[in-house]
């Protein structure tokens, strides 16, 4: 018989004890970090998405990043050289006139089949042409934080406690409730694979695993020493690999966590650190988690915002530095496209950015 979230198993007195005493010192280490990180010279955000020149089209070149590695906090910047892909912004959406920003929020950003952007914020889902252009607008709930498209096409929003289903014009065509009643489900992240829905809920600390109709198939996450993952910022992430692999964050932990659908632990890479830029720093990192069809992973921080490409086994193999964000970002939305450009939703500037690789950029494929 399928687990049921209200049958989870009451926590051990060593689990009790770990939540009592980790989140002051997960508060404690994150002021330390974010007082560290105040005190090193920081570039100046970009200037406003609402100050770009009207009539620009919902797409532009940016110019190459300005900042030299050797501008960015020495604790965190790769040396020049030492890493196989390089990254620069191609394209904005959002913050034209054709493409206006959100005015008050923008909570996710997902890639439809056919590299369609959809973004979520105001109360609307937008969905945008693969050039940036404008296409679809539809309201949601007040209580929608996330979303995903299936392949083919279905629109999944989830928040507190609920997943709704659009059709791709934007009607509503099903629906139904995550977790316990009486322990509302926060839901942070979802992916559909298949017929299986996979629900992050930052209130359980886990991921469920649901089918069409809601009904739990089992639970990711609760195969390890604390029953759940250790989330000091309550937000809960994760990405599918085209093999099916289940990425999930386990931020108190500062790793990337690899599962089998079933729940079977695969894996994990990460560590706590401020020296080398592999690693992950403050209280809890990394935030956001996104997956390249090569396979490659995607990760975005918060108190340093900045985003890194990994290799499974944990490599760093790229890295978009802190001065394409805001420094009051505490998550970067990220979705990876069809031809490898990774698209990270800044929610202050409230605009989502396209980086290329630079060999992207030199083959035109941009």
């Amino acid at each position: 018989m399928a687990p049921n979230p209200s049958e989870a198993p009451l926590p051990s007195l060593r689990e009790r004890l770990w939540r009592r005493w980790f989140p002051p010192v997960a508060v404690l280490g994150g002021i330390a970090t974010l007082a560290a990180a105040a005190l090193r010279a920081r570039p100046e955000p970009s200037p406003s998405p609402g100050r770009e020149a009207a009539g620009t089209g919902a797409s532009r070149t940016l110019p190459m990043a300005q900042a030299s590695a050797s501008s960015l906090p020495a604790a965190v910047a790769p040396a020049d050289g030492t890493l196989a892909r390089t990254y620069a912004p191609v394209a904005t959406i959002g913050g034209t006139a054709a493409a206006p920003p959100f005015k008050r929020s923008l909570l996710d950003v997902a890639l439809g089949p056919g590299d369609e952007v959809f973004a979520m914020g105001d109360g609307l889902v937008r969905q945008f042409a693969a050039d940036g252009r404008a296409l679809a607008q539809w309201p949601v709930t007040d209580t929608a934080d996330c979303l995903t498209v299936a392949s083919d096409g279905r629109v999944f929003v989830a928040g507190a406690g609920r997943v709704d289903i659009y059709g791709a014009a934007g009607a509503r065509i099903g629906g139904f409730a995550v977790g316990d009643a009486a322990k509302p489900a926060s839901l942070t992240a979802i992916r559909v694979l298949g017929t299986d829905v996979l629900v992050a809920d930052a209130s359980a600390r886990l991921v469920w695993r649901v089918d069409a109709a809601g009904r739990v198939v089992n639970r990711i996450g609760d195969q390890q020493k604390t029953k759940a993952f250790i989330l000091p910022n309550g937000r809960l992430d994760l990405a599918v690999a085209a093999d099916g692999t289940v990425l999930v964050t386990d931020t108190g932990r500062h790793r990337v966590t690899f599962w089998a659908l079933d729940g079977t632990p695969a894996g994990a890479f990460g560590k706590f650190g401020m020296a080398d830029p592999a690693d992950f720093v403050g209280c809890c990192n990394p935030v956001n988690l996104a997956v390249t069809l090569d396979g490659t992973i995607v990760t975005g921080e918060k108190m340093i915002p900045r985003v890194k490409v990994f290799e499974r086994d944990g490599r760093l193999i790229g890295y978009i530095g802190p001065e394409h964000f805001d420094r009051m970002v505490t998550q970067i939305h990220l979705a990876v496209d069809s031809r490898g450009r990774i698209l990270a939703g800044d929610p202050v500037r409230r605009t989502i950015t396209v980086f290329a690789a630079a060999a992207a950029q030199e083959r035109g494929d941009v």
